[in-house]
């Protein structure tokens, strides 16, 4: 693509990736956190305002680490929310994923009558599960955008691929998590700051924080980048700039206080109630980062790439910025009671700094592409990466989760398994479930077993049977939608 203008190529990058990324989705919500948020989506949609149904918890469950937590810790709720000051449930999660859901929610729900076969709640769900792949492609793109400040074509070309196949961004492409949206953001406002557009930069941060309240410890470091730069080189037309992207930060900011209070009534309530920052700092750090359940590097090996590159940065001020981001937002994550994020492949909650980690990546793929060794090196780390992001998106990893959790004698000793014993990781489970699930689709035998699952969603009567009927054919199936469909449209 050499000979493309960088338009052009970012163009096709963000068509290509789009579609793969919508042929490799399962268009299921595959998380109490998505499912929340949608909930929220679809109030919106519906001028419902911010208030959510809930099915309230109705025995003990344990958390993070095993822990127990007692029944009357949710407060007649579901652990995903809190009772407002008005009576209403509201999620604790921030606003701005749900913001962008409501128009496809909406979408969906219109068009149930052309979708013929499928229920509304199943089409809605499936329309707003299309957010996470734009939003992805976009960020691939964005990367390619800031890659090309300091690398040729095609080298900034390699570091957009990459994150968009060789890191968990794949899996969390086809999730209703939030991580998503608040990556897209800051890599444009660190884009945006790079071409001194310093107000949509402070509209992107100011979103951010509207998106998910930790991304404050990103906006601090970028802050602080910015006033400096001004500092060095500061002109009236940019300090009034610069001021402008203060000024949208506060807003974002002032927005995240006032839905608290709206909700609450008390602007530092955000409506969690078994969030914890207890971790012991060293194990928390070193499970984040290298455990075999959640390790951030395991789960995505390209990232060591990043890593030397801080060693041979093509530029001294990006090298820095990357590596004060990336402690700012680690650090913090350690101490987190759920340092690794609940369910989802890898660490979810580092999500939003694997692009900036992989711009140094750029400087070891420009010195290492000349040599034979270190080429196949690079290929052979890229592979590896792919291959444990083919088996994150290919199968319900819940079916790996549950075979663990049904051989443990207890919630505790089930959590140390599957993130600190290698052989009950995630990793070598989802080989096993890949086989299992790909053995049942193609035995003929089994056809009549999962049409019965399906048909027993559909006599229940529910609005939302083809939802439950999709969660269970997912244990039972690779988890894409197109082998879904036929399934469920069956009458």
């Amino acid at each position: 693509m050499a000979h493309l203008s960088d338009r052009k190529t970012s163009l096709l990058l963000f068509t290509l990736l789009l579609a793969i990324y919508l042929l490799s989705s399962s268009f299921r919500i595959d998380s109490g956190d998505g499912e929340t948020m949608f909930k929220v989506a679809d109030s919106l949609a519906n001028g419902r305002g911010f208030a959510i149904p809930v099915n309230p918890e109705t025995a003990d469950r344990y958390g993070p680490g095993g822990r127990l937590e007692p029944l009357e810790t949710f407060q007649g709720g579901d652990g995903y929310g809190a009772w407002g000051k008005d009576g209403k449930y509201y999620a604790k999660y921030g606003l701005g994923w749900s913001l962008l859901a409501a128009p496809l929610c909406f979408l969906g729900r219109q068009v149930t009558p052309f979708m013929h076969g499928f229920t509304s709640e199943y089409v809605a769900r499936a329309a707003v599960m299309t957010l996470n792949p734009i939003l992805t492609a976009c960020t691939a793109v964005l990367l390619y955008l800031l890659g090309r400040r300091f690398y040729s074509q095609r080298i900034a070309l390699n570091l957009a691929i990459i994150f968009s196949f060789g890191t968990v961004a794949w899996y969390y492409a086809r999730s209703a998590f939030s991580e998503p949206l608040v990556t897209l953001l800051i890599l444009l406002s660190i884009l945006l700051i790079y071409k001194s557009n310093y107000v949509l930069a402070g509209a992107a941060l100011g979103f951010a924080l509207l998106t998910r309240q930790t991304v404050i410890f990103l906006v601090i470091p970028i802050l602080v980048w910015v006033s400096w730069d001004l500092f060095r080189t500061c002109t009236t037309r940019k300090a009034w700039q610069v001021l402008g992207l203060f000024m949208f930060v506060l807003i974002g900011q002032a927005a995240v206080f006032g839905y608290n209070y709206y909700r609450f009534g008390d602007v530092f309530n955000y409506g969690y109630l078994t969030a914890q920052w207890d971790t012991n700092f060293l194990l928390g750090l070193s499970s984040i980062l290298f455990s075999p359940g959640k390790g951030l590097f395991l789960f995505s090996p390209v990232l060591l790439l990043g890593v030397l590159g801080f060693f041979v940065r093509p530029r001294q001020d990006i090298g820095w910025l990357v590596l004060i981001l990336f402690i700012s937002f680690l650090v913090p994550h350690a101490f987190y009671s759920d340092w690794g994020g609940g369910g989802g492949w890898g660490s979810r909650l580092l999500l939003p700094v694997i692009p900036l980690l992989l711009l140094p990546a750029g400087a070891v793929i420009r010195d290492w592409q000349e040599g034979r060794f270190t080429r196949f090196l690079l290929i052979g780390i890229f592979s590896i990466s792919i291959f444990i992001q083919v088996l994150g998106v290919s199968v319900n990893w819940t079916r790996h989760l549950q075979r663990v959790y049904e051989s443990s004698s207890n919630p505790e000793q089930y959590y140390r398994r599957v993130h600190y014993v290698w052989q009950d990781s995630p990793i070598p489970g989802q080989v096993q479930s890949l086989r299992e699930v790909v053995s049942i689709y193609r035995d003929p035998r089994s056809q009549a077993g999962l049409l019965d699952m399906v048909k027993t969603e559909r006599d229940s009567g529910k609005p939302d049977w083809q939802v439950a009927a999709q969660y269970r054919l997912s244990l039972n199936l690779p988890d894409f939608w197109w082998i879904y469909r036929g399934f469920l449209h069956t009458r």
